[in-house]
């Protein structure tokens, strides 16, 4: 909840307290990494988990659980910039772009989707399947949200996004308008290659207090080296971007490194040692 969330500027680094200063935009300090996974364990879990649970469970699911447990584990890095203070988010959220039905023409929503530090693919396929659901039957928190700011005529809109952003700033604005809305999360996922695409860098938004964005490419045919020679693996790319005001770049790669433990082979969420959190402890121990 927005309105738990508690300023930890005090808390961080004087060096980080002047960097607020420094640069005061989200875009003007991110930085960038590209990830590349190896899907060799991930695939054939992937149609071993689905034969057992009749689930269409997919790549994203298994991403969005392990970026949920980053998240989880990693508190620093669940944070964001307000005006000129730092604040640490009550709770994970990732955000997500659907389509409402399989047609070209059919609107993209986005789901803000809350992960719990103990989530695994499974649970994030039915926490999502059930969302896409209730956002296919009725409009979504975000969606109505929208059509009520848009009731503001047009020229009366500038002056209420001028206004909404000063009060975002002081972090004044009232928890019923962000809480439903997508781009104040923990982390935001692009499922590019759902539509054969390849991973992309994407700006940061300036609206909302999202400081991670991350596209996840299609899954491609890769030669690899390997001990004795070369393979041919299934990899694909993801690439992000990371408000490096809240943390800085090198320990968010160091835990993305975790993340991609986890992604390339999904049988640790579900091994016994996970659940005691013994082996995801030691996936992002830094």
């Amino acid at each position: 909840m927005y309105a738990k969330d508690k300023n930890v500027t005090r808390q961080v680094a004087p060096y980080r307290r002047m960097y607020l200063h420094i640069s005061p935009e989200r875009n003007g300090a991110a930085v960038y990494f590209t990830q590349t996974l190896d899907l060799t364990k991930t695939l054939a879990w992937l149609d071993a988990q689905r034969e057992a649970t009749g689930k269409k469970l997919t790549l994203l699911h298994v991403f969005m659980a392990a970026a949920g447990r980053l998240l989880h584990a990693n508190p620093n890095l669940n944070r964001y910039v307000a005006g000129y203070k730092m604040y640490q988010r009550d709770g994970v959220q990732l955000t997500v772009s659907v389509k409402k039905a399989m047609t070209a023409d059919a609107k993209v929503v986005l789901l803000k989707v809350p992960m719990e530090a103990d989530d695994d693919p499974v649970r994030v396929h039915d926490r999502v399947t059930e969302m896409v659901s209730a956002g296919r039957r009725e409009k979504t928190a975000s969606e109505k949200e929208y059509d009520l700011l848009l009731l503001v005529p047009g020229f009366l809109m500038s002056v209420f996004v001028k206004f909404a952003m000063w009060l975002h700033k002081k972090h004044w604005l009232p928890g019923a308008l962000v809480d439903p809305d997508g781009m104040f999360c923990s982390l935001f996922v692009a499922n590019l290659g759902s539509v054969g695409l390849d991973a992309a860098y994407h700006h940061l938004y300036e609206w909302g207090n999202c400081p991670f964005f991350a596209t996840v490419g299609r899954v491609q045919d890769r030669v690899v080296p390997v001990e004795g020679g070369t393979e041919v693996r299934k990899i694909v790319e993801v690439k992000y971007a990371f408000d490096e005001r809240v943390e800085d770049g090198l320990t968010c790669a160091i835990a993305l490194e975790g993340l991609q433990a986890l992604v390339e082979d999904p049988a640790r969420f579900l091994a016994d040692e996970a659940k005691s959190g013994e082996v995801i402890e030691d996936a992002f121990a830094a």
